[in-house]
C-alpha cells in the first residue's frame, strides 16, 4: 500500500446491497478511507453510522440518502446502485468535479451515452466486470478471436443466480464486443440471443449469446470456438464477488492519476494490446 493510496478517500454508494458491504470491505482491506457512504431511499440504515451498522468497529461516517450532499467529502465514487440512479450521480460527480468508477451493467442506449458525455468532464471507469481474470479472458478470447478466423464459429454461454435482472450479462457482452473488434463487424448486426422453431441455422459470422438463470450462481462465462472437428473454449468462474470489488477499489485508486475521459478495467491493468 502506497502513501498515496492511505490518502484517498472514497465514496462507496448503496452500502447496504451485497456489492456495496464488499466494497466497504475491499477498500478497508487496501487502505483507503471511506468518507462517503449512501443508502437506497427509505432504508432504516440512513442517518446510521456505517460501522456500527453492521455491527463492527466505528467507521466514522454517517450512511446518507443523496450523494450530493457528501460528494466534496470524497476523492472518488464507486456506483454499483442501479441504472436508476446513475445519472444523478454522474452529475453529481461532474459538479464537484470527482472520478467515477461503475459497476452497473444492463444500461440502455441512452445511458451509455450519458456516461460519455461525462467522461468529457470528468473520469469515468465503466466496465462490465472489475475482476482481474475476466479481464485476462477477455484478452484471451481476443486472441483466440485473431488466430482462429472466421473459420471458427462463436458461442458465448453464461449463467449467473436467479436474482440478476439484465441478460445477457455486462461480462458476456465484453467477449462479444472483443470478438466483435477483431472482425471488424458491428455486434449489433451479427448477435443472435435465441434460436426457436425451424429458423435456428446459424449465420456463420453470427456470435450467440446464451443466458442461464438459477440458483446462486456468482458467475460463470464460456467462449466456445467452433472449428471442424475440434473446438477451443476459453472459461471463466467467480466464486465469489470479493474480485469484482477488489478490482473496483483497484480502478478507484487508478483513476485518481488519470485525465478525464472513458477507460475501462483493462485500461487500469494494461491488458489492451496497442
Amino acid at each position: 500500500m502506497s502513501k498515496n493510496q492511505q490518502n484517498i478517500r472514497v465514496g462507496i454508494l448503496g452500502v447496504t446491497g451485497r456489492m456495496g458491504q464488499m466494497l466497504v470491505q475491499a477498500s478497508i482491506q487496501a487502505g483507503l478511507h471511506i468518507t462517503v457512504a449512501t443508502g437506497r431511499a427509505g432504508s432504516p440504515s440512513i442517518g446510521q453510522e456505517l460501522g456500527t451498522y453492521f455491527n463492527r468497529d466505528s467507521l466514522d461516517v454517517i450512511i446518507y440518502e443523496d450523494l450530493a450532499a457528501v460528494i466534496q467529502n470524497c476523492d472518488v465514487v464507486i456506483d454499483f446502485t442501479t441504472a436508476e440512479a446513475l445519472s444523478h450521480h454522474l452529475e453529481t460527480c461532474q459538479q464537484a468535479n470527482k472520478p467515477i468508477i461503475i459497476g452497473i451493467t444492463g444500461l440502455s442506449k441512452a445511458l451509455n451515452q450519458r456516461i460519455v458525455e461525462a467522461a468529457q468532464t470528468i473520469t469515468v471507469v465503466h466496465s462490465g466486470n472489475y475482476s482481474i481474470g475476466v479481464n485476462l479472458s477477455v484478452d484471451l478470447v481476443r486472441v483466440a478471436a485473431q488466430l482462429l478466423g472466421r473459420d471458427f464459429e462463436t458461442e458465448i454461454i453464461e449463467a449467473h443466480h436467479r436474482h440478476k435482472i439484465d441478460a445477457p450479462s455486462g461480462t458476456a457482452l465484453m467477449y462479444a464486443d472483443a470478438i466483435s473488434e477483431v472482425r471488424q463487424t458491428s455486434l449489433s448486426d451479427f448477435a443472435v440471443y435465441q434460436r426457436l422453431g425451424n429458423q435456428a441455422e446459424r449465420d456463420p459470422q453470427s456470435i450467440g449469446l446464451q443466458a442461464i438463470r438459477g440458483g446462486d450462481i456468482v458467475g460463470e462465462h464460456s467462449t466456445i470456438f467452433f472449428g471442424h472437428g475440434e473446438q477451443v473454449e476459453i472459461k471463466h468462474i467467480a466464486t465469489n464477488r470479493m474480485n469484482f470489488a477488489t478490482g473496483a477499489v483497484r480502478a478507484a485508486v487508478w483513476s485518481m492519476t488519470q485525465p478525464s475521459g472513458l477507460y475501462d478495467m483493462q485500461d487500469v491493468i494494461h491488458f489492451h494490446p496497442d
